[in-house]
């Protein structure tokens, strides 16, 4: 959050002229510019050296292992001095990992303690792949040559077809200590996704920058955002023949940028090593996907995604802007009378005493009616989740009643990064006044933060926490509270959220076409603020120094501002603008710089709240949500989208974004529903809640400037809510099967079409669409004043069948037909995919009440009239459940069959069954003398006298009735039949025809 007033905080360079920082400011190029030459050093400083004119390295004194080698790599010339110092002596190891992973690393050969943390990324902070004791060079899917001709270079391809997958021939690499590049030579309109995190098409291009470091600057679009995940994931098409795919993941936590030209891409950081790993994306028949290679990054190089809580996948709503405990209240009755489901409430800053975290306003949110509200709602199935923002306020020593407690623990073990300066603290800006950040380098800063988390818990009684911040920023630049503590509380100097002159009002595109009226008055208030504004600015005037590109000193690293200028979307590119300084120090034995662990914090204090989570709530699966996230953060944390815009643009790149997401290992993913700034409209905000229904994470928040957007403030909108929801919470179980295959097997949740159908290449750049597992296929409408929406079925060329969610009738879709759908503003095209079992339940408004309804089966028959399915259950809290239960269907020569694996008890029975697609008419149901007769009727080819069989025993026809229509057969009143559970036992039920 707290980017809607960032045009005013990126002017500012601190808090005072007293403050200001030289830093340089240079033209901003557009990411994309066709006339820069593909090896252009740097898009910002034309008159830059060419670091490819460097001599490169040569490798010798190769030392053969069974899985790999080690060599020396010696500097073939002269220094160049590109952008850093050079270093003359590497070392090159390569291992063969696993059967499909290939590991190359290169870092300085004379490394010592006290620097290691400048060029090797430890092992503690980010999972480091190792050797899986078996693979050699023999039995990998992968080689690695190299040639000394004219200096190193080296090349990855397939032992089985001899394809390159990443090849540095022709161009030199380069290792100076605050900059390092090596170029890949890629196929001719590759195709490239990941990179995450960024705000861009799905599909990358070929002529795009990657910008890497956390950053606290909403959805910059084609810049760097709030992630960092040096993971991408190419895909080849091959004319008759299959498909192939790869990846190729760089464990580097530097500020860094991937430059994607027409025939390389261009990989270059500001420090650390290569450590370089690629993955073949093959399985044991040696044909590749996107799909394998996904997952063989989160399985053998992250580490697969967390388990969530059940509850976590119900609604939630949030907003900056919820005064006091009356509001909450008002929007938890809102959603109750008008019969929407509200799993979650969620605070802002508005909860807090003066911004600070862990405090409750006693005025607005006083204790104990806040923990009666909380408690209020866990007796009727909800939740509760606040915000932690990533700073602590530091009180003002010349007053003695602006205690905080909070701060002074973690004075005491000092816990916090500190001024390389002064060697006092670094004290930065943000919502409260002068603030720290914890130094999650030392053990004492995890025993201060979970003391603060449960000591807030007893009177919050919070279900989980929501990370804010974390990137990390600073409203400053440097540490502008040195010597100025006594003027605390100092807010940060721009307009807050509804404060007078602060009202935005933006409207998304076409409103002024559906609300001409309100938009002409919006557009006249606007004018009228702009006016007020302009005769008395609130605001000073923003000052900076400008500085050209820092030469590389002998010995000397520049932290603040290196050599190299990388794009960073903040005013100027300078790297502490608007975050902690790179020069700030941690307290560690080596006494690290925040120059190398920038992109790690929002990792750290995720890290931190998940641990801390454990101790308030043991055996249970933490709940957090973090905005900053590098390699990895899908393991202890839940992500959303960070400060979007109540745009269409912005609701159409979140499923890019969101896809990214899944790739990178953290499927718990969403947008802010509706938009966060700006103003949102009933139109844009019914079709956001339509799409986010089938994002894992669905949370509607915006900010107090705007109007209100909860899903009933429009009968629209509730209606179009409703109806999503409907599909959704029917389909928890699958969703959540789903995130049983990722957080073991490291599969995705939401998929891109291209990953489920690889070898239609017309699906490459198709993201306007998405499917939610192998199963179910999204098509949103994405643009406003329409009621229809065009979508493609893909694989009917092959057989593949579709069927609408909402009638079970077979789409009648032509191969790469763009066919056009109903789409009325409450509705939203859902398709269930040919082949596919589903276990659905009755929607309800909690998803503890959608959990205890009884179980249908849908069964949609593929072209060959057999589908199949599962189901994983668990009692959906435990960290280790003590008991799960894995069921399998299949449905194929007209019999429906289901097994299952684990002792979980599911008591809830199974109701109903319904199969669709089925292509001739089983004995003239619903005709003659059979009509609506029980299912025992129809069994084993036979029209009367069969049985239908749970676990072996004949049921009673009682109650049961089965009707069949239009190729749809509904078997209903199977509750009797299961009444100690659903899956307690085998089903064998068949159909005859």
């Amino acid at each position: 959050m707290r980017s809607t007033f960032s045009s005013v905080i990126l002017g500012l360079v601190g808090l005072t002229t007293a403050q200001t920082v030289t830093e340089r400011v240079i033209p901003t190029l557009s990411p994309q510019i066709d006339a820069l030459p593909s090896l252009t050093p740097t898009i910002l400083d034309p008159t830059a050296p060419d670091s490819q004119a460097c001599p490169g390295y040569k490798a010798a004194n190769v030392v053969q292992a069974g899985h790999g080698f080690t060599a020396d790599l010696t500097i073939a010339g002269a220094d160049c001095q590109a952008f850093g110092n050079d270093i003359a002596d590497l070392v090159l190891e390569v291992q063969y990992q696993t059967k499909e992973r290939l590991n190359l690393k290169i870092y300085p050969k004379h490394i010592s303690p006290q620097n290691s943390s400048w060029f090797i990324l430890p092992a503690h902070l980010v999972d480091e792949p190792a050797w899986d004791g078996k693979t050699t060079a023999n039995t990998s899917d992968l080689k690695l040559d190299w040639s000394n001709d004219p200096t190193f270079q080296f090349k990855v391809s397939r032992i089985n077809t001899g394809e390159e997958i990443f090849s540095t021939y022709g161009h030199k690499i380069v290792y100076e200590d605050q900059y390092l590049e090596l170029l890949t030579n890629m196929v001719d309109d590759y195709n490239v996704y990941g990179l995450a995190e960024n705000i861009h098409d799905f599909r990358l291009g070929n002529n795009y920058n990657q910008t890497y470091y956390a950053v606290d600057a909403g959805n910059s679009i084609d810049y760097n955002v709030y992630g960092v995940i040096p993971f991408y994931q190419e895909t080849r098409y091959h004319s008759g023949g299959n498909t192939t795919a790869h990846g190729v993941y760089a464990r580097n936590a530097h500020g860094q940028e991937w430059l994607l030209r027409n025939s390389t891409i261009a990989y270059r950081t500001l420090g650390g090593s290569f450590d370089l790993y690629f993955l073949s994306g093959q399985t044991a028949d040696g044909t590749s996907s996107a799909l394998t290679t996904i997952s063989q990054f989160q399985v053998g190089c992250i580490g697969t995604p967390a388990m969530q809580m059940y509850w976590t996948f119900g609604f939630h709503q949030c907003r900056w802007g919820y005064e006091n405990i009356s509001v909450v209240q008002d929007v938890v009755d809102g959603y109750k009378s008008a019969n929407i489901p509200l799993e979650g409430v969620w605070n802002d800053l508005d909860i807090y005493e003066l911004y600070r975290d862990f405090t409750n306003n006693q005025v607005t949110y006083p204790l104990p009616a806040f923990t009666n509200f909380i408690e209020t709602l866990h007796a009727n199935g909800q939740h509760y989740i606040p915000i932690i923002d990533s700073n602590i306020y530091v009180p003002n020593p010349t007053n003695a009643s602006d205690a905080y407690s909070p701060f002074e623990h973690g004075a005491e073990l000092q816990t916090f990064i500190r001024d390389p300066t002064t060697g006092d603290f670094y004290y930065g800006d943000n919502w409260p006044g002068f603030s720290v950040w914890g130094d999650w380098l030392i053990p004492s800063t995890q025993s201060w933060w979970t003391n603060e988390i449960l000591t807030w818990h007893k009177g919050t009684p919070f279900d989980g926490i929501w990370i804010d911040l974390s990137e990390a920023s600073s409203f400053c630049a440097g540490s502008c509270g040195n010597g100025r503590l006594d003027e605390n509380p100092v807010h940060p100097p721009f307009l807050l959220p509804g404060d007078p002159l602060s009202f935005d009002f933006l409207y998304p595109e076409s409103f002024n076409v559906s609300n001409a009226t309100e938009a002409s008055s919006a557009a006249a208030a606007s004018s009228s603020q702009a006016s007020v504004i302009s005769a008395s600015p609130p605001l000073p005037v923003a000052t900076t120094t400008t500085m050209g590109r820092t030469e590389p000193t002998p010995g000397v690293r520049n932290l603040n501002f290196p050599p190299y200028v990388i794009n960073n979307v903040q005013s100027g590119h300078a790297l502490g603008k608007s975050s902690i300084a790179p020069n700030a120090t941690h307290n560690d034995q080596y006494n690290t710089t925040e120059y190398e662990m920038h992109n790690l914090f929002g990792l750290q204090i995720s890290n931190a709240t998940y641990h801390a989570l454990l101790q308030v709530f043991p055996g249970r699966r933490p709940f957090t949500v973090g905005r900053s996230v590098f390699a990895g953060s899908g393991k202890i944390t839940a992500h959303w989208g960070g400060d979007n815009t109540s745009t269409w643009g912005s609701m159409f790149l979140s499923i890019s974004q969101a896809l990214t997401m899944m790739m990178s290992g953290i499927p718990m993913f969403g947008a802010d529903t509706c938009g966060f700034t700006h103003n949102t409209d009933y139109q844009l905000c019914s079709r956001w809640m339509e799409l986010s229904a089938f994002f894992p994470f669905y949370r509607n928040h915006n900010v107090k400037a705007a109007i209100s957007q909860e899903a009933y403030r429009w009968s629209s909108v509730a209606e179009s809510s409703r109806r999503a929801m409907k599909v959704r919470y029917s389909m928890l179980t699958y969703m959540y099967t789903l995130f049983y295959y990722a957080h073991t097997k490291g599969e995705t949740v939401m998929r891109a079409l291209a990953w489920e159908f690889p070898n239609d290449p017309s699906l490459r750049e198709t993201y306007g669409q998405f499917m939610l597992g192998p199963s179910i296929l999204v098509t949103p409408v994405l643009i406003p004043n329409v009621e229809t929406v065009n979508g493609v079925f893909p694989g009917v060329a092959d057989g593949t069948r579709w069927f609408d969610w909402y009638t079970l009738a077979e789409v009648d879709a032509q191969p790469q037909e763009n066919k056009t759908l109903s789409a009325p503003l409450e509705h939203i095209n859902v398709h269930i995919r040919g082949g596919s079992i589903l276990a659905l339940q009755e929607p309800k408004l909690t998803t503890n009440a959608t959990r205890n309804t009884p179980y249908s089966l849908v069964v949609a028959l593929d072209s060959n009239g057999k589908a199949s399915g599962s189901l994983y259950l668990d009692d959906g809290y435990s960290l280790v459940p003590d008991a799960i239960k894995l069921v399998e269907f299949t449905y194929a020569d007209g019999c429906l069959k289901y097994t299952s694996e684990g002792s979980y008890a599911s008591t809830q029975p199974l109701a109903n069954i319904t199969v669709a697609g089925l292509q001739s008419t089983p004995h003239d149901y619903g005709h003659g003398p059979y009509a609506n007769r029980s299912s025992s009727y129809w069994g084993h080819g036979k029209p009367k006298g069969s049985t239908l069989e749970f676990g072996g025993k004949n049921c009673s026809s009682d109650g049961r009735s089965v009707s069949y229509s239009n190729g749809v057969l509904k078997v209903t009143g199977l509750e009797k039949d299961t009444g100690n559970g659903a899956f307690e036992s085998a089903l064998s039920l068949c159909f005859g025809w």
